[in-house]
């Protein structure tokens, strides 16, 4: 719980089992309770709505902080359910807004205006510098509006003759006003409101940047001048540490979407090399991968050096790739499972881990192992240099490119023109004759020899990474032929 959800229901709204989260400032004996002073009205009455037996605190710290509040009030003696007392019910006959005719026949001047109308007031003070008197107050003032107008909701800077006093309502500070909780209904009788920007509150008052060390005391008042020998309501202020009401943030368990790490090579990489590894980030019905940040990618220590989008053939849903340069992942050689971390630009953790076979000084293989990687070389990076020019964004580290900036990378892959000097003015003007009478005779050549080497004398790899790799290379199928470059496509 960040935030509380008014319903008029203290004790739900603010459970007493959410710690940290929620501070009860409990009933005590410096409390002052409502008197009714009459025997016969308290015999109607049983207890004043502008009673207070408990106030409850939480703290949100999100959008510059929230401070909500809940005033608890006791339960009703004359309803059947046990339900608690209408706040402003003055005479407690279930309708905040009437006076029980057996009330008024006493003849005592008992009157409850209905939405706090007239003096009736009810409210919560907050003393940031540990004065015994409050600084802000919040809630329904006892000034009566001009001219008949409804009273409204305020949070306005406090002025208190004493400890034990209600404090009054002095200059509106609507900028701090946030919502209030009040129903004429014994379903949802009690009051809630809400203090925001509290953060930037709190610094006004105390001159200090709010810390979760941070103590600030809270009292409530409730009353009215037209409720007859009922006297007033005061709950003196209790100390609140800040943590305290501060609920533990709900942590989402990280995002796990598929990952492809170098499907084109059959999840074949070599870290002793400068090789690019590619990872595609799949993405799901719930999940699109394009929302991940890039800045806080990571592959085993590896940081990306270009990332761009990818739709997989008869997938409904987007990829996202991310290019790493194989010497910066840390991995020993063999079957090695890397792990893909990243956040989403809203924070969210992503993470997700497959399956690769590192094998160190590749160009050493041969046999099903050299075909199964299907090396590609230098037109890696040609590749890389052409996503460059069309899409300077994709690359995140230029030096992958040899450290160009990505904004002059157009005209790296543009054909050079070379200069032979004389040569060429030379070369235009050899005349050659190719009729058969120019032909003397025969010409022997100097014959060309391949030596192809096997599998079983050319494989310089180590022979227990080679025994590591026997169940993995059964396993694998034949790569799709692909001669474009290794950005092009996961295949």
């Amino acid at each position: 719980m960040l935030s509380v959800t008014f319903t008029g229901n203290v004790a739900t709204d603010f459970p007493a089992t959410q710690t940290p989260g929620v501070v009860i400032l409990p009933d005590n004996a410096n409390v002052q309770h409502p008197v009714i002073g009459d025997p016969a009205l308290a015999n109607l009455v049983g207890v004043s709505g502008f009673d207070i037996n408990s106030l409850r605190v939480s703290y949100s710290p999100e959008n510059n902080g929230t401070l909500f509040l809940g005033i608890e009030q006791p339960a009703n003696p004359n309803d059947p359910l046990g339900r608690p007392v209408i706040a402003s019910d003055a005479d407690n006959n279930g309708n905040s807004g009437t006076v029980n005719p057996a009330v008024s026949a006493l003849g005592l001047g008992v009157q409850d205006p209905a939405d706090f109308g007239g003096t009736e007031f009810m409210g919560v003070y907050l003393d940031f510098l540990g004065t015994g008197t409050g600084q802000i107050v919040a809630g329904f003032s006892q000034n009566v509006p001009a001219g008949g107008a409804a009273k409204v909701f305020q949070v306005a800077t406090a002025s208190q003759a004493g400890p034990n006093v209600a404090p009054t309502f002095v200059t509106p500070l609507p900028q701090f006003q946030g919502n209030i909780y009040t129903q004429n209904d014994p379903n949802h009788p009690n009051m809630e409101l809400s203090i925001v920007n509290f953060d930037t509150l709190y610094q006004q008052v105390t001159g200090s940047p709010i810390a979760p060390t941070a103590v600030f005391n809270v009292g409530a008042f409730a009353g009215s001048a037209q409720d007859g020998p009922i006297s007033e309501a005061f709950f003196p202020a209790q100390p609140v540490l800040l943590s305290a009401a501060t609920p533990v943030p709900e942590v989402c368990p990280p995002i796990s979407p598929p990952i492809l790490i170098n499907p084109h090579e059959h999840r074949i990489i070599d870290n002793a090399h400068g090789d690019l590894v590619r990872v595609y980030v799949q993405g799901t019905s719930g999940f699109d991968p394009s929302t991940i940040d890039p800045a806080t990618v990571e592959l085993n220590g590896a940081s990306p050096v270009a990332t761009k989008p990818y739709q997989f053939p008869r997938s409904p849903f987007p990829s996202q790739m991310f290019a790493f340069r194989a010497s910066d992942i840390d991995a020993e050689p063999g079957l090695q499972t890397l792990t893909f971390r990243a956040k989403t630009f809203d924070g969210q953790e992503v993470i997700s881990s497959n399956v690769v076979v590192n094998v160190p000084n590749s160009a050493q293989a041969s046999g099903r192992l050299k075909f199964l990687m299907n090396r590609t070389g230098q037109s890696q990076y040609n590749s890389l240099r052409r996503l460059a020019a069309s899409n300077p964004d994709a690359i995140l580290d230029p030096s992958i490119l040899g450290g160009a900036p990505t904004s002059g990378l157009a005209a790296s892959v543009a054909p050079a023109r070379v200069n032979l000097g004389p040569a060429t003015a030379a070369a235009a003007s050899v005349i050659v004759n190719y009729s058969p009478s120019a032909v003397q005779g025969p010409v022997d050549l100097p014959r060309q020899v391949v030596s192809i080497p096997t599998a079983q004398s050319g494989s310089k790899l180590p022979s227990r990474l080679n025994r590591s790799m026997a169940d993995y290379l059964d396993q694998v199928d034949a790569p799709v032929e692909d001669h474009d470059l290794v950005l092009s496509g996961a295949h």
